[in-house]
């Protein structure tokens, strides 16, 4: 089945984000990153884009935030938790040399 899914995806599938990331996964059976595997499965859940590279507008799709061809283009904002906010303010300051300054040291 997966061999026909591939000649088929090769011959007919257009050139668009999560092809070749589709392909893969048929092809390996692979564990895809996070990412990766966002673009296969817009790109199968778009039949492979025969339409064109269009929007889906399937707003109800939790990975609809993400999709690669999306009109309004906005990407989904991370949302930091207090303790993710505190680490990356230290980060900050121990790369910007604030730190050693208000410690006296250099």
């Amino acid at each position: 089945m997966n061999s026909d899914n591939i000649s088929w995806i090769r011959e007919h599938g257009k050139t668009a984000q999560g092809k070749n990331e589709y392909l893969d996964y048929l092809e390996s059976g692979k564990k895809l990153s996070p990412a990766k595997a966002l673009k296969a499965q817009c790109f199968q859940c778009m039949n492979s884009y025969l339409d064109g590279k269009d929007d889906c507008e399937i707003i109800d799709c939790p990975l609809y935030p993400y999709m690669p061809y999306r009109k309004d283009n906005v990407k989904a904002k991370r949302v930091m938790s207090e303790k993710q906010q505190d680490s990356l303010q230290k980060l900050v300051s121990l790369r910007s040399g604030t730190r050693r300054i208000a410690n006296g040291s250099k």
